[in-house]
């Protein structure tokens, strides 16, 4: 579960966010949407606890974050939130495997190969596992960024423009595992968007303007 009060953020004295106010519970999705330049992203990474707001509450499981500063909130972040970025940003020199098995090894001090291969199979990515990122296709790459931020079980997934790249069956593919993912694993998801294509598909959005 997540949910947010009064959220500001400014780069500058010349500019100031203010964020709407969301409650998203576990197994449940949200979709952000809004046009270039209304800072959608802005929230994305203040929910993922990469900025800090001017004000406000963030609480995820419960726990209020915002407060959370240096290794405490790198732990918290581990372990409760997975984001899936619109850049994938892999360690190119790693496999697919050892990609996941490194975002487990930062957030808990372990490796966690078995549920690696459990997710890549449920991504339908499997044979994939010993492959570069940069030798998968755009929708494979999309399918592994998800499986990374599902790595440490988090309690909140994030989506940054997660269908901006794919043409139109990839997207769809993608929206759908994401929801399904998250009411299997009782994650609340966060997607955040101006892909028209996917508007439809949520009943639960949140517009900023």
């Amino acid at each position: 579960m997540i949910s947010t009060k009064n959220i500001t953020f400014s780069y500058n004295k010349d500019q100031t966010f203010i964020m709407p106010d969301l409650y998203c519970e576990a197994g449940s999705t949200i979709l952000v949407t809004g046009n270039s330049g209304k800072g959608k992203t802005t929230y994305l990474h203040i929910l993922a606890g990469l900025l800090q707001p001017k004000s406000g509450e963030i609480h995820i499981d419960k726990k209020e974050i915002t407060h959370l500063k240096g290794s405490k909130a790198d732990k918290f972040r581990g372990k409760n939130i997975g984001v899936v970025f619109q850049k994938s940003h892999f360690i190119a020199s790693l496999s697919v495997l050892e990609n996941l098995e490194m975002a487990s090894w930062l957030a808990t001090g372990k490796k966690h190969k078995a549920r690696a291969k459990e997710l890549l199979q449920k991504l339908d990515i499997s044979e994939q596992a010993h492959k570069l990122p940069s030798q998968l296709s755009v929708g494979q790459q999309q399918r592994v960024s998800i499986a990374r931020a599902l790595m440490n079980e988090p309690k909140v997934l994030l989506a940054d423009e997660p269908t901006s790249s794919l043409d139109d069956k990839n997207a769809d593919n993608v929206i759908e595992l994401l929801e399904n993912l998250s009411k299997e694993y009782k994650t609340a998801l966060i997607i955040v968007t101006h892909d028209s294509r996917i508007k439809q598909k949520f009943t639960n959005q949140i517009t900023m303007v």
